[in-house]
């Protein structure tokens, strides 16, 4: 197994990183006169960005090979350096590049080091439970019932790639958060006149086609082609098309309405009332304050938080023990 220490602090307050890490997310992406890989990483404790250069001898294709081989959601050894560029604590890899060969074998660590879950699924689940409860139409309460129920990956899967809510039980959190701030901003606009159960149905379905866009690999989850923002709306829309039954015409088709427009001016079909620009506006709100919630954290997972300062405990690698 692998103990746990601290980062070595290095020269102009950077750090020397030798430790494993799942890897999320591998890009490759272009410099000048090559390319390099940009890792998405993470542990227990938190997320991290890690760029992999290779070292100066090799090729862009021999690059390409290596980033190509990469299999997100297995756990690699990640050796290089940390330091902060541009305010954002990043991992550079050079020669540690020969390490993203393989990923480390299973049975030289403890797996619950490397799940980053900060949601408490419990809690989610409750909450969701007394947002729907709060709708009093039967109809509608039974259609978010019926879809909820039928999807059962809505609990696990993350929000997005990368930007927000990243993590196992995101989409759940962040649907959570939507459909509480669009109800402040029904009852906080003045004789805005809301229809609160198809406001609440709307912000609660509204990504519910996210739990079909990504896939269990490994200690993560992989987005799928179907993850777009046409893309998971279509899918979210068939979804609720199959639980109708038993609605209003006029109050679905608001709803669906709602689900199909909620990225606003981003998408393909505009907000045209109130409870879908409350709906649109939950939604950025959610998703920007997450974003920026977790671009003021450390970017180098680990226990303490401390800004943009590269540091703290983390889980590293050392001898195995018998």
């Amino acid at each position: 197994m692998f103990e746990k220490t601290i980062f070595v602090e290095g020269i102009n307050g950077g750090v020397q990183v030798d430790a494993p890490f799942v890897v999320d997310v591998a890009e490759l992406r272009e410099k000048k006169g090559g390319k390099y890989i940009q890792l998405a990483i993470s542990d227990r404790t938190g997320r991290g960005v890690c760029k992999v250069w290779g070292t100066p001898g090799q090729s862009a294709e021999q690059i390409e090979a290596f980033g190509l081989a990469i299999r997100a959601g297995e756990v690699y050894r990640i050796r290089g350096y940390a330091k902060v560029y541009n305010g954002t604590c990043e991992i550079n890899v050079n020669d540690g590049i020969v390490d993203l060969l393989a990923p480390v074998p299973t049975d030289m660590f403890d797996p619950s080091l490397f799940v980053y879950a900060p949601v408490d699924l419990d809690d989610v689940r409750e909450g969701l439970g007394r947002m729907a409860a709060k709708i009093v139409d039967p109809g509608i309460y039974s259609l978010v019932s019926r879809v909820m129920g039928s999807t059962p990956a809505f609990l696990e899967a993350p929000a997005a790639k990368r930007r927000h809510h990243a993590y196992i039980g995101g989409l759940a959190e962040h649907t959570l958060e939507t459909a509480g701030i669009a109800l402040s901003l029904a009852g906080t606009v003045s004789r805005a006149r809301m229809d609160t159960d198809v406001l609440l149905a709307g912000a609660l379905l509204h990504d519910v086609g996210k739990a079909a866009c990504f896939r269990r690999q490994g200690f993560s989850f992989v987005a799928l082609p179907d993850y777009t923002l046409v893309g998971h709306t279509a899918l979210g829309a068939a979804a609720i098309l199959r639980q109708s039954a038993g609605v209003d015409p006029v109050r679905f088709s608001h709803i669906l309405h709602i689900l199909m427009s909620h990225h606003g001016p981003h998408g393909e079909v505009q907000p045209r009332t109130p409870e879908a620009w409350a709906v649109h506006f939950a939604d950025n709100a959610s998703a920007t304050l997450r974003a920026a919630c977790d671009d003021t954290a450390d970017l180098v997972p680990g226990e303490e938080r401390r800004g943009a300062r590269c540091g703290g405990p983390v889980y590293r690698f050392s001898t195995p023990t018998e």
